[in-house]
């Protein structure tokens, strides 16, 4: 596909200008649900757990491939992501709320997207995770650990849990880990012993969603023993952590569909609708 940037810009602009219903003051404001969670925190405090906002900023910095990559990426219905993404970060602020973005922060990586991104996750106000789309580079975007490597370094610093970290807030281990091609490392699993060992309750955020029988949605999990990515690691982690008393919560994103369902006897699993939809969770934890 030959595409000039100029030639983008100017289809964009032209796009842009034939869209009188993305007038300001038409946009819905965000839809809100409100979650509590009993986790057995120190002091009761509560997130903002948002993910997919897939935002898709691009300049003269980006290459051709990147330019032609943005054009075929360019739906409408995700041109509010950003937009939303403003709105989450502000009504957090106003309540002295972290967000938890699980992923897909932006729609592909470009400079000018990673400059963005860099910018907006510099605090400690916004905790993100790696998705899929953080990894897609252009069009050729394989889903394979080996791709990886040549994104990680560009992103690491700005995006948690990579591959795994712990965030300790009010006596509760967030565990935050990637699993954007819907399966985990060996050394994903060897991080988690290490929080477990800390003995606190733990919420788990990633990316795709954790295998349960409960849940609804049966493509694109993470650690579905039969399924296409079912590897023996993936699958013998999540059974561990289904099995794992201080896991009391999961939260994921990804299918760009709100889900609410048992992960274990334990914990419930969140997954939180699309942001460039304006969907977000509030969860209390106490």
């Amino acid at each position: 596909m030959n595409v000039s940037r100029r030639e983008f810009m100017l289809s964009a602009g032209a796009v842009a200008t034939a869209m009188p219903s993305f007038a300001w003051d038409a946009i819905p404001p965000l839809k809100v649900r409100q979650k509590k969670i009993e986790v057995g925190a120190e002091r009761p405090f509560s997130v903002l757990h948002v993910s997919d906002s897939h935002v898709a900023r691009i300049d003269s910095r980006d290459t051709d491939a990147v330019y032609a990559f943005a054009k075929t990426r360019s739906r409408i219905g995700r041109e509010l992501g950003e937009y939303y993404l403003d709105a989450a970060v502000h009504r957090a602020q106003c309540r002295k709320m972290k967000v938890i973005h699980s992923g897909d922060f932006v729609d592909f990586m470009g400079e000018a997207n990673l400059e963005y991104a860099s910018r907006r996750l510099c605090t400690d106000d916004i905790v993100a995770c790696v998705g899929n789309h953080e990894y897609w580079l252009d069009a050729n975007h394989r889903e394979t650990e080996a791709y990886k490597a040549q994104t990680i370094p560009r992103i690491k610093g700005s995006w948690a849990g990579l591959p795994a970290s712990t965030l300790r807030v009010d006596g509760v281990n967030f565990f935050v880990f990637d699993n954007a091609f819907e399966t985990v490392t060996g050394a994903i699993s060897e991080a988690f012993e290490k929080t477990v060992a800390e003995g606190l309750p733990i919420v788990m955020v990633c990316h795709v969603p954790l295998w349960a029988e409960a849940c609804p949605h049966r493509r694109n999990l993470c650690g579905m023993p039969g399924s296409k990515r079912g590897d023996a690691v993936s699958c013998a982690f999540v059974d561990r952590a289904r099995h794992e008393p201080l896991v009391k919560a999961v939260l994921a994103g990804h299918v760009h569909k709100h889900l609410e369902f048992a992960f274990s006897d334990t914990a419930q699993e969140l997954v939180a609708g699309a942001l460039f939809n304006g969907d977000c969770i509030e969860i209390e934890f106490s």
